[in-house]
């Protein structure tokens, strides 16, 4: 099953939505937004997801909020995503386990992990034990490492560490890689033996990765411009690289401009209620939602990126 699986997250080479949390105006989770927004990514041609992640806000939710969220998009998704991949990761092993395990009996594609983040691995072998207790937890699915630096303080050099970690894991099968080391990702495609499925994790330096191997790539902007990202991967695989290097810039142009207003997920769950069609909430304690100056700035920048365009 792991193998079918993990033939199934190889083969998928297009765009991974980092999905939002919706949240009411309560702050309870809002997961019946699920269905229509996995159809709106469907429009979009953004045919996966990668539920739970820092986008999502996941270490911010319970346990069970984490499995309600988590069952909405494998249900919602079914016959119409190709991949979708729950972060499972947790300060505890327990919490960590209880969601693999439950990832597997909803059915999801596979699942991925950050390492702890409080009492961090302080070596691989500290991390490959995390992990071989995470896939017994769920030894029919794909696992994978959540690599982002600049949020967990987790320093590795990936390619070093995924052969090591495979002898261990067998149905360990790469990496959500948020980095902006160019040569670790370039290493990772030069290992030898069965290859190691690789996910750019950073929408501004999607055409990098590219050219460095990468074949699919999770964002938060493939929320709402989604088809600027397919374009860059269509245009890079013609070879057609200028106009690829252009399509770029406008993602990196529209990131650095909406960013700008406050931190990055608020910024971007203000876009995503902005330009519909799903209304994604606000983000919870202790990311802070914009201040009306600040949601009145982006609305004006947002205008003059013309977001019509995106599709």
């Amino acid at each position: 099953m792991a193998a079918e699986k993990i033939a199934q997250i190889h083969s998928y080479n297009g765009l991974y939505a980092a999905p939002f949390t919706a949240f009411k105006d309560n702050g309870e989770i809002n997961p019946s937004v699920i269905p229509e927004y996995v159809d709106h990514l469907v429009r979009q041609g953004v045919k996966a997801a990668f539920v739970n992640g820092t986008t999502g806000e996941g270490l911010s939710l319970t346990v069970e909020e984490r499995k309600t969220i988590a069952e909405g998009w494998v249900k919602a998704g079914k016959n119409k995503l190709d991949v979708v991949i729950i972060q499972v990761g947790a300060n505890s092993i327990k919490d960590a386990r209880e969601l693999a395990a439950h990832a597997e009996k909803i059915g999801a594609t596979g699942i991925a992990s950050l390492p702890p983040i409080f009492y961090k691995p302080q070596t691989h072998d500290h991390l490959i034990a995390y992990f071989k207790s995470l896939s017994e937890a769920a030894p029919s699915l794909p696992v994978m490492l959540y690599h982002i630096p600049s949020y967990s303080s987790v320093e590795i050099r990936l390619a070093d560490f995924m052969p090591r970690v495979r002898k261990e894991v067998p149905n360990f099968c790469g990496a959500k890689y948020t980095s902006t080391d160019v040569r670790d990702l370039l290493d990772c495609h030069n290992l030898p033996g069965e290859p190691f499925k690789v996910l750019s994790g950073f929408d501004e330096v999607l055409l990098p990765c590219l050219s460095c191997g990468v074949t699919s790539a999770v964002g938060a902007t493939y929320n709402f411009m989604g088809p600027l990202g397919l374009k860059t991967m269509v245009a890079f695989r013609r070879g057609d690289i200028e106009t690829a290097r252009k399509i770029q810039n406008k993602v990196l142009e529209a990131v650095l401009t909406l960013t700008k207003h406050g931190q990055g997920i608020a910024c971007f769950k203000a876009v995503m209620n902005i330009v519909g069609p799903i209304n994604v909430g606000l983000p919870r304690v202790p990311l802070v939602p914009l201040s009306p100056e600040a949601l009145s700035k982006l609305k004006e920048d947002l205008k003059k990126l013309k977001p019509e365009e995106w599709a």
